[in-house]
């Protein structure tokens, strides 16, 4: 499976059977769309992809997804190809973290600058920070051996032992 950024505020995850959008309004093709933020008034999405944006329990692609709310905003439990990914904003996450389960992988949007240290203990493997303020978060958390990457990729069962941080940003080509 795999995690990559489409632009500052919204990403693909893709696992072998299914992939999805994450606040993502475009025409791209996904099982569904993930919505961290309100859906877009201007929903462009194909008629076989399903906008998901609510507390509950979702299947698509043999994907298991579960929505939790917390003061109106979202956060997300799933679990593909044997990886458990919890996805959510940071602000979100921040005020339920007592009440999360680890998980293999955690993916956050950076919404706005804390002290973020909280964000490792909820993963076992893997945390993933994107937006367009992850990189001062995570140059405020003082991590050292940050992973840069436009894309990563997970196989289960070859989790990375200790938990590695990474932040998703966009790749400037050289050529």
């Amino acid at each position: 499976m795999e995690v990559a950024l489409i632009s500052k505020n919204s990403l693909k995850i893709k696992g072998r059977h299914a992939s999805f959008g994450v606040d993502d309004s475009d025409k791209s093709i996904y099982n569904g769309v993930i919505f961290l933020n309100k859906i877009p008034e201007q929903l462009n999405l194909e008629n076989d992809t399903v906008a998901i944006n609510g507390p509950g329990e979702y299947e698509s692609g043999g994907v298991k997804i579960t929505g939790s709310r917390n003061d109106g905003e979202m956060f997300y439990n799933l679990n593909m190809d044997g990886v458990e990914i919890l996805l959510g904003k940071l602000s979100v996450l921040e005020k339920q973290q007592h009440k999360l389960k680890d998980q293999h992988i955690v993916v956050v949007y950076v919404d706005f600058i804390t002290n973020a240290s909280f964000v490792t203990s909820l993963a076992s493997s893997v945390v993933i920070f994107y937006g367009e303020q992850a990189s001062a978060l995570v140059e405020k958390l003082g991590k050292e051996n940050i992973k840069a990457v436009q894309k990563y990729t997970a196989i289960s069962g070859k989790l990375p032992v200790e938990v590695e941080t990474v932040i998703l940003e966009e790749q400037i080509s050289n050529f």
